[in-house]
């Protein structure tokens, strides 16, 4: 007997074998013992996931010489013909190369012919979504009203590519992508039924590469069996190595070592790992979306997603991951995302893939080293605020790595006020656009603030109202860890100019306050008088207002 490959060889032959579609055998299943059977039937769904295998065993179900029945016998000659391709009963149509309109009509002619030994004459088209529109519309009478011993099942990975007036003649089923631990498993059974060994770690990546698809999974088994050269029947285990090799799959402890010596902010020892990844001929863009992988699986445990079960990974690889999550911040995983999808991106077209891939990855060793946003908050929420006093200037930053002879130097006011505007203006919050302009000073737990003048400060003064400064009393304390008072300081008045009016208005002053203001005023503009109080309060301030000195007569004048 010819060799059979095992995606014919393992074809499933009965509704209950049907992997991960049971959603719809058991509604076609039911439909057939209540003698609800259908015209015509659309089946949907990605490649290999069972369809025309469905269409098959539906097929059987209806023309068993026990049937219709839910479960064929598969051992009857119009199960076995079925099964073998060769029944005169059950026609199978290849839409994309009988997709024309007299096509259709040939099928149009036949349909009146009664079946030669079975209850149903069936017509399975396969990726019907390539038949023309033309032939489609020939179709539509016959579909909408024919013969009762006719079945039309159609399959199709593209379902929006068929006009709405077929779509409504049909029953339609929906088929799923497999999971990848369904995959595995079913690998598992074929490799035991075959007297193969294979390890565990090696199904895994076979399952995931397959994309939902048990077909493809099938067919790169055939081909890790194939490449391992391990004979049937032996204790030879086929290992993971096999199946990595000829996939040309990137084992997920290189991205771990990756991850980890990010962590480690190593960047010679990354340099060494591309190296290494170059030299086995791997395919950077590849590699690249399977570092995007690793870091949304990292980002997804450290959510507290369970991901084995999503992602499909083996119980050694998800240890592997976990412990490398830890050693990350979800900011941090964050923007490794975005820097690899950047990387993805650019790889497109690139003409030197390897220079794109190191940067980055030193791009992310810097990401790493920068302190992020959730420990600045952190070392903020569990300070006590500093003592610093003094005028907070906007952009003066000082480093917190400088420590004091003692102790680590209190985060810097200046920095914390920085800080906060910056925040604000992020979340586009009003206060930043009212706190922007003025000045700020602290001193002694309180903040005061001040608009400088020309800047309208008496309308500021209005909009820094009670609720307004009480709101942003309660969010500086939160940045610095402590209660902080807020005020409206005023600004102080501009000193007036010397003028003849201001001059005239002084003296008036100092007459007020004098008892004797004239004989005062006399006494300083007729110097030559000597009868007069050096000591008087009103000549002081005289003195002080024109920034003179008192000249007793015969003293000598430059």
């Amino acid at each position: 007997m010819a060799y059979q490959v095992i995606a014919r060889k393992w074809r499933p032959q009965a509704f209950s074998e049907v992997v991960f579609q049971d959603h719809v055998s058991k509604t076609i299943q039911n439909s057939i013992k209540q003698g609800r059977i259908s015209h015509a039937y659309l089946f949907s769904g990605p490649r290999g996931v069972g369809k025309t295998t469905m269409a098959r065993i539906l097929a059987k179900a209806l023309n068993c010489v026990k049937g219709p029945t839910a479960e064929p016998c598969g051992v009857c000659e119009n199960c076995l013909e079925i099964k073998q391709g060769n029944s005169f009963d059950v026609i199978e149509i290849d839409g994309a190369s009988n997709n024309g309109v007299d096509n259709i009509r040939e099928l149009r002619e036949n349909v009146n012919f009664a079946p030669a030994k079975s209850k149903y004459k069936i017509y399975i088209i396969d990726e019907v979504h390539m038949v023309t529109t033309q032939a489609f519309n020939a179709l539509l009478k016959t579909l909408e009203e024919p013969p009762p011993h006719i079945v039309f099942i159609f399959a199709t990975t593209e379902m929006h590519k068929i006009p709405e007036t077929i779509l409504s003649r049909c029953q339609k089923y929906f088929f799923k992508k497999i999971p990848v631990d369904r995959v595995v498993e079913h690998l598992r059974t074929i490799v035991n039924k075959e007297g193969y060994k294979i390890s565990e770690n090696a199904l895994f990546p076979v399952a995931r590469i397959a994309d939902g698809s048990m077909r493809d999974a099938q067919s790169l088994l055939e081909q890790v069996i194939s490449f391992s050269g391990v004979a049937t029947g032996t204790d030879t285990e086929i290992s993971e190595e096999d199946a990595l090799s000829i996939m040309g799959v990137v084992p997920t402890e290189s991205y771990i070592r990756l991850m980890n010596l990010i962590a480690d902010t190593d960047g010679k020892g990354l340099m060494s790992e591309v190296d290494k990844i170059v030299s086995m001929g791997i395919d950077i863009s590849r590699y690249s979306s399977g570092l995007i992988e690793v870091i949304r699986s990292l980002r997804l445990i450290n959510s507290g997603v369970d991901i084995q079960a999503i992602l499909g990974l083996s119980a050694e690889e998800m240890k592997s991951l976990r412990n490398a999550a830890i050693k990350f911040s979800d900011e941090e995983l964050s923007r490794f995302f975005t820097i690899g999808a950047d990387l993805v991106k650019n790889l497109r077209f690139s003409g030197n893939d390897r220079v794109y891939l190191e940067m980055t990855l030193l791009d992310l060793v810097s990401v790493r080293k920068s302190p992020s946003i959730t420990e600045i908050i952190k070392h903020l929420e569990s300070g006590t605020g500093s003592t610093q006093s003094g005028p907070l200037k906007k952009n003066d930053t000082q480093s917190e790595s400088r420590v004091q002879p003692e102790e680590k130097r209190p985060l810097d006011i200046n920095d914390a006020w920085n800080r906060f505007l910056k925040d604000l203006e992020m979340k586009k919050d009003k206060l930043y656009y009212i706190l922007r302009s003025l000045d700020a000073v602290f001193n002694s737990g309180v903040l005061t603030l001040q608009y400088p003048d020309g800047l309208g400060s008496s309308n500021y003064k209005d909009i820094l109202d009670a609720d307004t400064l009480k709101a942003i009393e309660e969010k500086f304390s939160l940045v610095m860890g402590s209660s902080i008072t807020v005020k409206n300081g005023k600004p102080a008045p501009p000193a007036e100019k010397e003028t003849v009016e201001n001059q005239a208005k002084i003296i008036e002053k100092a007459e007020e306050e004098n008892a004797a203001p004239v004989t005062e005023a006399e006494m300083i503009l007729n110097p030559e008088k000597e009868d007069y109080n050096i000591e008087s309060h009103a000549v002081t301030k005289l003195q002080s207002a024109f920034h003179g000195q008192i000249i007793k007569k015969g003293d000598d004048v430059c």
